[in-house]
């Protein structure tokens, strides 16, 4: 099981470069190859970065997050974010302990440098690194 960041999603929506990459990752996972989640803490930032209407930016996100399973964002993962000084960014933090909570095995992000703090405990890569990994299965 993998857990996608949110940068995943914004390099497709944005079309920023790599986005090939991660449409690859989301492709994998919308056609059942891969068992793929995402924090709850995604879906309201994916609302957002639509900048749609209400009604079409809620039909977007569905359909981005399309085959995804949605971790709940409970209070434990909440506290355990805020406590763990080693994270630069809190959003990070959630996504790790997000990834802890469901048993996923890898985290796909753009910004590996910001989960180097969890190396050893979650493999973390890019969606290049993820795609190659996967064709050698």
């Amino acid at each position: 099981m993998i857990l996608v960041d949110i940068n995943i999603f914004e390099d497709v929506i944005r079309k920023r470069e790599g986005w090939e990459g991660s449409l690859g990752v989301l492709s994998r996972v919308r056609s059942e190859d891969v068992t793929g989640v995402v924090s709850a803490l995604t879906v309201p930032v994916l609302y957002f970065l639509r900048r749609l209407p209400d009604r079409k930016a809620r039909k977007k996100v569905k359909e981005t997050i399309q085959g995804f399973g949605i971790i709940d964002l409970t209070s434990e993962i909440i506290n355990d974010a805020m406590d763990d000084q080693e994270f630069v960014d809190f959003e990070d933090a959630i996504q790790f302990y997000s990834a802890k909570s469901a048993n996923a095995e890898i985290i796909i992000t753009r910004n590996k440098k910001h989960f180097r703090v969890v190396e050893g405990k979650i493999n973390v890569l890019t969606p290049e690194e993820f795609l190659a990994q996967e064709l050698q299965k």
